[in-house]
């Protein structure tokens, strides 16, 4: 068996199908010949009656219609060959009551059949008896037939039919079985084969096409889709979509460190060279400007590092933590941070509140609010407006952030949420952006089994709207107007 199994799969369902056939065809003619000697032997014993009975009728006749078992004997050896003795094949016997032959066909090898005690003494008694014997070379059927006319037995007919033909012709048969045994077993094999090999074609292209890509690294390769909607076609579209999922992923990992790698080396190159200029012994307020520039830069590489560690730690689970998180005091947080960093630049507004509760991670639904609002602040201008606003309809919440800034062009919306992508590259280094924020804030909506969406329009403004499913609806206090006033109140003591 192990042996077999290091087969190619289309030989061994081959062999299945032959072997199976084999057998089913083994089964079939045991049975077929099994029938048909039944059937014969049936047909031989119904013959053997009539013959018996032709013959009890010839030595019965006369007036009596009796055998005397001192005349019957000297009648008998009388009587001219009739058809029964002289058919070829068919041999009879006459016994009398004591077993002895008093008549026999001349076509006999000698002067009796081979029978037994136990069939003469069956017969005597008054009922048939059969048998199978052998003589010379051949078998016989034998059959023993009470002679009783009227009265008791006064002798025994015995009839035998010579099975050479049968044999023959069984032979003859199993001959058939045989060979058509062989030709359906070599017919499985090769139609197994055939099959085997059409159904499993897509399955050496699956082969092909892996090993290919494990050389190549090529990922843009797909397979043919067979015609049948079957498994073997459901396995090869799973492969296409698999390769595809693959393609896009190497794809944005070969962007991802592309652009990680420009990200980093643009901060390294500016604090090497305020480092080299530090060893020029310049002047005091220039030495100050560059250790402020480099601070900035290691902020920058910090929270660039921050953010790729993040999204690291979100693609390898769904989410940290289950939960209860308070949705709105999620809102509230980044809403203050706003208040408290923005030194007054925007008008930063806190429209409706409903109290909502998702079971999640508060970690990173602060990372996702205050992304958004940062977004926000970071591309309206001085005097520009920031809202955020938290809704609740059935099951949903949705977390809304709306600016007046500078909006974005409709051909930048489907890209946006790609790590390191920017409409304005340089204004985004500038304004101290790591470009993973609105990657981070996808990422994290889709871990919570939510979803992000933007609209824009250029020079008007961007809305983005978070929708999170809420656990239940929460308790009716902690209002937005009890949150502006607590809010309010600690920064009062602050």
């Amino acid at each position: 068996m192990p042996s077999l199994m290091r087969l190619p799969i289309r030989l061994r369902m081959a062999l299945w199908f032959a072997a199976l056939l084999w057998l089913l065809v083994g089964a079939m003619s045991v049975f077929l010949l099994s029938a048909l000697d039944d059937v014969v032997q049936e047909q031989i014993d119904a013959a053997l009656r009539l013959r018996a009975s032709r013959v009890e009728r010839e030595i019965t006749t006369g007036d009596d219609d009796r055998l005397d078992p001192q005349d019957v004997q000297a009648s008998l050896l009388d009587l001219a060959p009739f058809e029964e003795l002289s058919a070829p094949g068919i041999y009879v016997q006459v016994r009398d009551i004591r077993g002895a032959v008093i008549a026999a066909s001349a076509n006999l090898p000698r002067d009796e059949l081979p029978v037994t005690q136990e069939l003469l003494a069956s017969a005597l008694q008054d009922r048939e008896a059969f048998e199978t014997v052998s003589v010379g070379n051949e078998q016989v059927r034998i059959l023993a037939w009470p002679v009783d006319t009227s009265g008791p037995v006064v002798g025994v007919v015995v009839v035998g039919q010579s099975l050479r033909l049968v044999e023959v012709t069984r032979q003859g048969v199993e001959r058939l079985v045989t060979i058509a045994a062989i030709v359906a077993t070599v017919a499985a094999g090769l139609g197994g084969w055939w099959l085997t090999s059409r159904a499993l074609g897509p399955m050496a292209d699956v082969t092909r096409v892996a090993r290919d890509i494990a050389a190549t690294g090529r990922f843009e390769q797909r397979i043919a889709r067979p015609a049948g909607d079957d498994e073997v076609g459901q396995l090869v579209q799973t492969f296409n979509e698999m390769l595809a999922r693959l393609e896009r992923i190497f794809a944005l990992q070969r962007e991802f460190l592309a652009d990680a790698s420009h990200e980093l080396r643009g901060p390294l190159m500016v604090i090497r060279g305020n480092l080299d200029l530090l060893r020029l012994g310049i002047p005091e307020d220039e030495r100050r400007d560059c250790v402020r520039e480099a601070g900035e830069e290691v902020e920058r590489l910090s929270r660039l590092a921050s953010d790729l560690l993040f999204l690291a730690a979100t693609d390898a689970a769904e989410v940290v933590e289950q939960l209860p998180v308070r949705l709105d005091q999620v809102v509230v947080g980044a809403w203050e941070r706003a208040r408290l960093t923005d030194h007054g630049r925007h008008e930063i507004v806190l429209g409706e509140n409903q109290p909502s509760e998702v079971i999640g991670d508060r970690t990173r639904l602060d990372q996702l609010a205050w992304n958004l609002v940062e977004n926000a602040l970071r591309y309206t201008q001085a005097g520009g407006r920031v809202e955020l606003s938290l809704t609740r309809a059935g099951n949903q919440a949705t977390f809304v952030v709306r600016d007046t800034g500078l909006g974005i062009a409709a051909e930048h919306l489907p890209r946006i949420f790609e790590r390191f992508y920017r409409v304005d590259k340089a204004r985004s280094r500038g304004n101290g952006g790591t470009g993973l924020g609105l990657a981070i804030v996808k990422r994290v909506a889709e871990s919570h089994q939510g979803h992000v969406s933007v609209t824009s329009e250029p020079g008007r403004g961007t809305t983005f709207t978070v929708t999170l499913y809420v656990r239940a609806v929460a308790a009716q206090h902690d209002g937005p107007s009890e949150i502006r006033q607590a809010s309010a109140e600690r920064q009062v003591r602050a």
